[in-house]
């Protein structure tokens, strides 16, 4: 009986996306100064991402991004189960993220192969300037949120 009961709660539940978030800041952790973020550093990021963008067919919708302060936006459309990357700037912090809705629960090998190649190249070209957001900040705060 609990088996039934638990699989119609979780057929009328949607999977939760997957989603990761970045941040690359514009000076190393304890640094004095925290200038604003440079031109290299958005080039650096926008090849970052153009370089998974392309084997996903992600299509880039920059243009119409409704977030402020957008670097790039990329997005599988015709799609059910969308891959969304996302960078833009807060402040003196590049902001990055990647988000799929899969089909079922857990990453997809291309989802999780696109994380691990940003966390490495995030790593090897910003070294202690880039970081993993934490959970707990991810939910409390949103890029759809920033301007409310």
């Amino acid at each position: 009986m609990n088996l039934i009961l638990g699989l119609v709660v979780l057929a009328g539940c949607s999977v939760p996306p997957n989603q990761a978030r970045y941040e690359v800041s514009s000076a190393p952790p304890g640094a004095e100064s925290h200038p604003a973020i440079s031109e290299a550093d958005k080039e650096t990021v926008k090849e970052i991402l153009a370089t998974v963008a392309k084997p996903l067919k992600l299509h880039d919708l920059t243009a119409s991004s409704l977030v402020p302060n957008t670097i790039v936006y990329y997005q599988e459309i015709d799609s059910n189960t969308p891959v969304k990357l996302m960078a833009w700037i807060e402040g003196n912090k590049i902001f990055i993220d990647l988000m799929h809705w899969p089909e079922s629960v857990g990453e997809t090998r291309p989802y999780r192969s696109t994380r691990e190649y940003i966390e490495s190249e995030l790593e090897r070209k910003f070294g202690d300037r880039s970081s993993v957001v934490a959970f707990k900040k991810l939910v409390a705060k949103s890029p759809n949120s920033q301007q409310k």
